[in-house]
């Protein structure tokens, strides 16, 4: 036995102990009703109280209304706590069963549940995208207002890795300004987005630039075509249901609705939070949905996103529940990005430091991400509402933040931060 498989063990018998168990540690339950102590995982609970104490003041603060960090190491659930609010108005506290907007940490689970099919051999990466959905066949670039006909076809990898050449109609000029005229999120179901999609140009040519844009929806498009479910459906019963993921959904169901935090952002002259209504970012809504959207429609609970993240973090399977091979999860948390590309625009202007997997952030070169202290091989992926998953294959650590502010991408990285130097 190796040094490394020794300690392994003696950790997990050591919180097995300060547990009081004698059966397997998650076996049939939800995650958030125990923890292991931090020391049992080599987390320094001293220096995690600087990450509690760093939370509570940003509540203090006004920064934020409410938050919940989450961490495993090793397998082992050693911090979970909640702080402040989940409705500031009603002084509704956070809960460990509070529901959180996830918006772009749904782009994972959309990419887990495409690779889910690729296993069963329904597709390959480099294929057409226009062989599963025609509408995508003549597509045409935008071209400083002239499009013209596209040189190369949109492949199923370039949707995994945000290089086919869709945007998010964030700003009000050229591909985007089309986006808005169409009202793509205003979609019937996502046939219907797919369809007002294909319709609109390029913003570049298929495979030259990393951007970051709806190509995630057009994947969760994909899976319903080719599994011949909708994705609630496919997501359900292939992905939620055997990992016991109970709270993770597109619509909130009406029973759980008191769960469900408030959403807000930061007025930048008051220094106030202020509320964000709900339906208000390119039309998502989380009830009487119709649009299932694979790239940001999603709500969650820590516990439910943990469960999904230790799959990724374990090779593909928890609890004896298998989804993918290790061997896949291994190849999603590798750079597919070109190396010319990548070094040419980069993700997020990281340039080489970061680049992209199949449906996540993967850091390439950690000593030059931006002064950021990470491991490589790290994959994470976060939503506009501050929330933010990441995991880290070398140390076994899986960090969950959820909170509901826009822009809060400091307070994230700081997070961060803080959870690495508690790392023993």
């Amino acid at each position: 036995m190796t040094c490394s498989v020794l300690a392994r063990g003696m950790v997990l018998l050591g919180a097995m102990l300060l547990m009081g168990c004698d059966q397997g540690l998650f076996e049939g339950r939800p995650l958030d009703t125990e923890t292991a102590e931090p020391a049992a995982a080599g987390l320094d609970p001293g220096r995690l109280k600087r990450l509690d104490d760093y939370i509570a003041g940003q509540v203090e603060s006004g920064q934020i209304a409410g938050a919940q960090v989450m961490l495993a190491r090793h397998d082992l659930v050693v911090h979970n706590e909640v702080f402040g609010f989940r409705d500031l108005h009603e002084e509704t506290p956070v809960t460990h069963d509070t529901l959180w907007r996830i918006y772009s940490m749904t782009k994972p689970v959309t990419s887990v549940a495409a690779m889910m099919l690729h296993e069963e051999g329904q597709f390959e990466l480099d294929d057409p995208l226009a062989d599963f959905l025609p509408e995508y066949r003549e597509m045409m670039v935008w071209n400083d207002g002239n499009p013209v006909p596209a040189e190369n076809p949109i492949t199923i990898r370039q949707l995994f890795t945000h290089s086919a050449g869709f945007s998010y109609g964030f700003t009000e000029e050229g591909v985007d300004a089309l986006y808005r005229e169409a009202e793509l999120f205003a979609s019937e179901d996502l046939a219907a987005f797919s369809e007002r999609l294909a319709a609109q140009p390029l913003l570049f040519e298929p495979g030259s630039r990393w951007h970051y844009g709806v190509a995630t929806d057009v994947l969760g498009r994909l899976v319903e075509v080719i599994s011949g479910q909708s994705l609630d459906r496919f997501l359900g019963e292939r992905l939620f249901d055997p990992l016991g993921m109970v709270d993770t959904f597109f619509e909130v169901p009406e029973d759980k609705r008191d769960r469900f935090g408030a959403h807000y952002r930061l007025n930048r002259e008051s220094g106030a939070l202020e509320l964000v209504p709900d339906g208000s970012l390119a039309g998502i809504r989380w009830q009487n949905v119709q649009l299932l959207s694979g790239g940001g429609g999603l709500v969650s609970t820590a516990d439910d996103y943990m469960r999904f993240a230790r799959m990724l973090l374990n090779g593909g399977a928890m609890e004896g529940v298998r989804i993918l091979s290790p061997k896949t999860v291994a190849w999603m948390a590798r750079n597919h990005l070109p190396a010319d590309l990548e070094s040419a625009h980069g993700v997020y202007g990281q340039g080489d430091s970061i680049g992209f997997g199949l449906g996540f952030a993967v850091v390439d070169d950690a000593a030059h991400w931006s002064g950021r202290v990470a491991a490589e091989g790290e994959y994470w992926w976060g939503g506009a509402a501050g929330t933010l998953f990441w995991a880290d294959p070398e140390y076994e650590v899986i960090g969950i933040l959820m909170l509901q502010r826009f822009d809060a991408q400091p307070i994230r990285q700081t997070v961060r931060t803080l959870v690495n130097a508690a790392i023993e």
